[in-house]
């Protein structure tokens, strides 16, 4: 049984339902362990969403735990350990974004600010292009395969039959920056009102009036899942990503975003910002 690291949505949602099963029998993980021959450290991470399992390995469980697989909850179970062993069109990018694109995949919900840049999913073809040639390798085909993974990622705002609900802050600066030359950034915020019109694509504006904020040093998202799996909190950093689980975490994240949509533009202000200076420019 491969390891499935970081757990997503989907795997933790079926280690939880075969630790149901688990406790419902009456047994520990050391046992249920003993009983399909494997150590309990797997139990646990299969439990926890860590490990990615196959078919057979539930199968197993669901047999250990006296559970008759050819009828529910088995069925289910088997199922969505099928799916899990599917693997995403980002698996094969690899790389520090792959974990994050497994997340967004899989979330109902995107609340995202960002300070300087105008995020991905809602980025042109053009303007993905010059934030990927900035300060990494200039190969022309690692260009051209990230671009391509950012035009891909954004098939989530229309996808079938729920796509990503997208609540967007950009501050002024975001879309004030000519990321490529005014061209491109006239092109990018033109393509941000198009987006605005989708009624699952909110789009606010943090103007420079607004002053200081719980979100100076830097941008972050907050993502949500449907079926009770809990929110997630995610920070980019030169470091490296955070990936923000506790209640504390996501809380502070949460009050930060609150105050940022207080403090910005109203959506149609906000649209109405930004025509005027995809017109006129500053």
């Amino acid at each position: 049984m491969p390891r499935f690291t970081p757990a997503t949505p989907r795997s933790r949602r079926l280690g939880r339902e075969l630790r149901k099963l688990r406790d419902a029998k009456g047994l520990t993980g050391e046992e249920a362990a003993k009983l399909v021959r494997c150590s309990s450290s797997r139990i646990s991470r299969i439990e926890s969403g860590e490990i990615k399992p196959r078919a057979g390995d539930v199968m197993e469980l669901l047999v250990a735990y006296g559970i008759g697989i050819d009828e529910e909850p088995a069925t289910s179970l088997l199922e969505q350990a099928r799916e899990l062993r599917e693997e995403g069109w980002w698996q094969r990018l690899g790389g520090r974004y792959a974990t994050y694109i497994a997340y967004e995949e899989e979330a109902a919900e995107l609340k995202n600010f960002e300070p300087m840049l105008v995020p991905g999913l809602l980025q042109t073809e053009r303007y993905a292009r010059e934030v990927n040639m900035v300060g990494r390798e200039s190969d022309k085909d690692t260009i051209n395969q990230r671009v391509a993974a950012r035009m891909t990622r954004q098939r989530v705002l229309h996808r079938e039959p729920a796509p990503l609900r997208v609540h967007a802050i950009l501050s002024e600066a975001a879309v004030r920056t000519e990321v490529g030359g005014l061209d491109v950034l006239r092109e990018q915020l033109d393509h941000l009102v198009t987006l605005s019109c989708l009624p699952n694509v909110t789009i606010q504006v943090l103007r420079f009036e607004a002053g200081a904020h719980l979100a100076v040093s830097s941008g972050f998202a907050l993502l949500a899942f449907e079926q009770g799996e809990p929110p997630l909190g995610y920070v980019e950093t030169l470091a490296g990503e955070l990936f923000l689980e506790s209640a504390r975490d996501l809380a502070r994240l949460s009050d930060a975003y609150d105050n940022l949509k207080t403090l910005a533009r109203s959506p149609a202000e906000s649209i109405k910002f930004i025509k005027e200076l995809s017109r006129h420019g500053a």
